[in-house]
Protein backbone atom coordinates (compact mmCIF):
# COMPACT_ATOMS: atom_id res chain seq x y z
CA UNK A 1 0.00 0.00 0.00
CA UNK A 2 2.90 2.28 0.73
CA UNK A 3 4.19 1.83 -2.79
CA UNK A 4 0.81 2.59 -4.43
CA UNK A 5 0.36 5.94 -2.73
CA UNK A 6 3.41 7.65 -4.32
CA UNK A 7 2.51 6.14 -7.72
CA UNK A 8 -1.04 7.48 -7.39
CA UNK A 9 0.24 10.98 -6.52
CA UNK A 10 2.63 11.00 -9.50
CA UNK A 11 -0.09 9.76 -11.87
CA UNK A 12 -2.54 12.42 -10.66
CA UNK A 13 0.06 15.15 -11.09
CA UNK A 14 0.86 14.04 -14.65
CA UNK A 15 -2.78 13.79 -15.70
CA UNK A 16 -3.76 17.11 -14.10
CA UNK A 17 -0.96 19.10 -15.76
CA UNK A 18 -2.36 19.02 -19.35
CA UNK A 19 -5.79 20.02 -18.08
CA UNK A 20 -4.30 23.11 -16.44
CA UNK A 21 -2.29 23.91 -19.58
CA UNK A 22 -5.49 24.03 -21.66
CA UNK A 23 -6.65 27.13 -19.79
CA UNK A 24 -3.34 28.91 -20.25
CA UNK A 25 -3.06 32.45 -21.60
CA UNK A 26 -2.21 31.31 -25.15
CA UNK A 27 -5.31 29.16 -25.36
CA UNK A 28 -7.50 31.99 -24.06
CA UNK A 29 -6.00 34.33 -26.67
CA UNK A 30 -6.63 31.70 -29.34
CA UNK A 31 -10.28 31.34 -28.32
CA UNK A 32 -10.70 35.13 -28.30
CA UNK A 33 -9.27 35.33 -31.83
CA UNK A 34 -11.56 32.52 -32.99
CA UNK A 35 -14.59 34.35 -31.57
CA UNK A 36 -13.49 37.62 -33.19
CA UNK A 37 -13.09 35.83 -36.52
CA UNK A 38 -16.57 34.31 -36.24
CA UNK A 39 -18.05 37.72 -35.42
CA UNK A 40 -16.34 39.32 -38.42
CA UNK A 41 -17.55 36.52 -40.70
CA UNK A 42 -21.14 36.82 -39.45
CA UNK A 43 -21.08 40.59 -39.93
CA UNK A 44 -19.68 40.30 -43.46
CA UNK A 45 -22.29 37.69 -44.41
CA UNK A 46 -25.07 39.91 -43.03
CA UNK A 47 -23.85 42.97 -44.91
CA UNK A 48 -23.46 41.01 -48.16
CA UNK A 49 -27.04 39.73 -47.85
CA UNK A 50 -28.27 43.26 -47.14
CA UNK A 51 -26.40 44.58 -50.18
CA UNK A 52 -27.88 41.88 -52.42
CA UNK A 53 -31.40 42.70 -51.21
CA UNK A 54 -30.80 46.41 -51.84
CA UNK A 55 -29.51 45.70 -55.36
CA UNK A 56 -32.55 43.56 -56.15
CA UNK A 57 -34.90 46.30 -54.91
CA UNK A 58 -33.09 48.93 -57.01
CA UNK A 59 -33.30 46.68 -60.09
CA UNK A 60 -37.04 46.17 -59.58
CA UNK A 61 -37.54 49.91 -59.03
CA UNK A 62 -35.73 50.61 -62.30
CA UNK A 63 -37.90 48.15 -64.26
CA UNK A 64 -41.16 49.48 -62.80
CA UNK A 65 -40.13 53.11 -63.33
CA UNK A 66 -39.19 52.50 -66.99
CA UNK A 67 -42.54 50.83 -67.70
CA UNK A 68 -44.51 53.72 -66.20
CA UNK A 69 -42.32 56.47 -67.69
CA UNK A 70 -42.75 55.34 -71.28
CA UNK A 71 -46.48 54.65 -71.21
CA UNK A 72 -48.31 57.32 -73.19
CA UNK A 73 -51.68 57.23 -71.34
CA UNK A 74 -49.86 58.07 -68.09
CA UNK A 75 -48.35 61.35 -69.37
CA UNK A 76 -49.20 64.08 -66.88
CA UNK A 77 -49.47 61.70 -63.93
CA UNK A 78 -47.37 61.95 -60.81
CA UNK A 79 -46.66 58.51 -59.40
CA UNK A 80 -44.34 57.73 -56.51
CA UNK A 81 -43.11 54.14 -56.33
CA UNK A 82 -42.07 52.28 -53.19
CA UNK A 83 -40.48 48.84 -53.35
CA UNK A 84 -40.80 46.69 -50.23
CA UNK A 85 -38.48 43.79 -49.29
CA UNK A 86 -41.20 41.20 -50.05
CA UNK A 87 -41.27 42.38 -53.73
CA UNK A 88 -44.53 44.26 -53.26
CA UNK A 89 -44.84 47.64 -54.95
CA UNK A 90 -46.78 50.59 -53.52
CA UNK A 91 -48.07 53.19 -55.98
CA UNK A 92 -48.88 56.64 -54.58
CA UNK A 93 -49.70 59.89 -56.29
CA UNK A 94 -52.19 61.05 -58.87
CA UNK A 95 -53.33 60.07 -62.35
CA UNK A 96 -55.64 61.98 -64.69
CA UNK A 97 -58.21 59.25 -65.43
CA UNK A 98 -59.61 56.07 -63.95
CA UNK A 99 -58.30 54.19 -67.02
CA UNK A 100 -54.84 55.60 -66.34
CA UNK A 101 -55.04 54.29 -62.78
CA UNK A 102 -55.98 50.79 -63.99
CA UNK A 103 -53.27 50.94 -66.65
CA UNK A 104 -50.58 51.86 -64.09
CA UNK A 105 -51.61 49.03 -61.76
CA UNK A 106 -51.69 46.53 -64.66
CA UNK A 107 -48.27 47.60 -65.94
CA UNK A 108 -46.69 47.21 -62.52
CA UNK A 109 -48.47 43.90 -61.79
CA UNK A 110 -47.16 42.46 -65.09
CA UNK A 111 -43.55 43.52 -64.47
CA UNK A 112 -41.08 40.70 -63.85
CA UNK A 113 -40.19 40.47 -60.16
CA UNK A 114 -43.29 42.18 -58.75
CA UNK A 115 -45.14 40.11 -56.15
CA UNK A 116 -48.12 42.29 -55.29
CA UNK A 117 -49.26 45.84 -56.05
CA UNK A 118 -50.70 48.19 -53.43
CA UNK A 119 -52.77 50.86 -55.20
CA UNK A 120 -52.89 54.21 -53.40
CA UNK A 121 -53.35 56.31 -56.54
CA UNK A 122 -55.87 59.16 -56.69
CA UNK A 123 -57.70 60.28 -59.81
CA UNK A 124 -57.44 64.07 -60.20
CA UNK A 125 -60.00 65.55 -62.59
CA UNK A 126 -58.66 69.07 -62.74
CA UNK A 127 -57.10 72.01 -61.02
CA UNK A 128 -59.07 74.97 -59.70
CA UNK A 129 -57.53 78.41 -59.34
CA UNK A 130 -59.10 80.37 -56.51
CA UNK A 131 -58.42 84.08 -56.29
CA UNK A 132 -57.82 85.26 -52.77
CA UNK A 133 -57.61 88.69 -51.29
CA UNK A 134 -55.75 89.36 -48.10
CA UNK A 135 -57.70 90.29 -45.02
CA UNK A 136 -57.84 93.94 -44.03
CA UNK A 137 -55.02 94.64 -41.63
CA UNK A 138 -55.39 97.37 -39.05
CA UNK A 139 -52.03 99.15 -38.80
CA UNK A 140 -50.54 99.33 -35.34
CA UNK A 141 -50.14 102.75 -33.80
CA UNK A 142 -46.89 104.53 -34.58
CA UNK A 143 -44.63 104.82 -37.60
CA UNK A 144 -45.02 101.20 -38.75
CA UNK A 145 -46.26 100.80 -42.33
CA UNK A 146 -47.90 97.49 -43.30
CA UNK A 147 -47.75 96.41 -46.95
CA UNK A 148 -50.06 93.60 -48.08
CA UNK A 149 -49.35 92.31 -51.59
CA UNK A 150 -52.10 90.75 -53.72
CA UNK A 151 -51.56 87.02 -53.95
CA UNK A 152 -52.88 84.25 -56.13
CA UNK A 153 -53.51 80.90 -54.50
CA UNK A 154 -53.70 77.66 -56.45
CA UNK A 155 -55.69 74.85 -54.87
CA UNK A 156 -55.48 71.31 -56.20
CA UNK A 157 -58.37 69.02 -55.31
CA UNK A 158 -57.49 66.59 -53.71
CA UNK A 159 -54.22 68.07 -52.44
CA UNK A 160 -51.54 66.07 -54.27
CA UNK A 161 -48.42 66.89 -56.20
CA UNK A 162 -49.17 67.34 -59.92
CA UNK A 163 -46.43 67.15 -62.54
CA UNK A 164 -47.33 67.72 -66.19
CA UNK A 165 -44.72 66.92 -68.78
CA UNK A 166 -44.77 65.09 -72.05
CA UNK A 167 -42.30 62.38 -72.99
CA UNK A 168 -40.46 62.68 -76.32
Amino acid sequence: MKRLLPAFVVATALVGTPALAQDGPLNRVGRALDNAGRNVRNRVETEVARGQAYAEERDLLYRVTRRLDWDKPLVGSTIRIEIRPDSSVVLRGSVLTEDGKKRAVDLVANTVGVGTVVDELAVVKGVKVIESTPAVVVPPPGDVKVVTPKTRTTVVTPPVEVKVEEKP
